[in-house]
């Protein structure tokens, strides 16, 4: 599983179908200029471990914490099955530029790091109740706080320049 982000205009935003909007996230290696002008971001495997932990060590803030992963406005199309069983499904979530700034805000307040280090036993317990076969270690636990960093820096970069996000979750 990988979760992606794209900064992008939010006149872009707004006119695009979701399945335009889509086309442009670009997968792991795909553009490599959008991913080294910093307008993409990614991670792999541990998206929703992220967003449990923004969640848990931002419970003041839980509606904005909800934002940076998961969290913002869902564009849905239609998937017709085989059978002919018409479907909504949700392509990509986006934010407008006003819930970029405030996703920013948030993983810029967040004690993310001093929270992983003084839970490792509800972390133990999230990534079992989230269904993960690998158990929680200091690895891991150092790969999240560095994505955790590093998605922070994209927000707040996101944010500085009034830029509006697109996001997607590949299985």
């Amino acid at each position: 599983m990988s979760f992606f982000w794209r900064r992008v205009s939010a006149e872009v935003v707004s006119s695009l179908a979701p399945q335009d909007l889509l086309e442009l996230v670009p997968y792991w290696g795909e553009e490599q200029e959008l991913w080294d002008t910093g307008l993409v971001a990614g991670v792999e495997f541990h998206c929703s471990v992220m967003h449990q932990v923004l969640l848990e060590c931002s419970p003041a803030q839980s509606e904005a914490a909800e934002l940076p992963v998961y969290g913002g406005e869902p564009r849905k199309d239609l998937w017709t099955s085989p059978d002919g069983e018409v479907q909504e499904y949700t392509v990509v979530t986006v934010l407008a530029p006003e819930a970029v700034a405030a996703a920013a805000e948030v993983l810029s307040g967040a004690q993310y790091e001093g929270w992983i280090v003084a839970n490792p036993q509800r972390l133990t317990a999230m990534v079992r109740e989230l269904g993960f076969s690998t158990t929680w270690d200091d690895d891991w636990a150092h790969g999240v706080v560095g994505d955790l960093q590093d998605l922070a820096d994209f927000y707040l970069a996101a944010a500085r320049a009034g830029d509006a996000m697109v996001k997607y979750l590949s299985c």
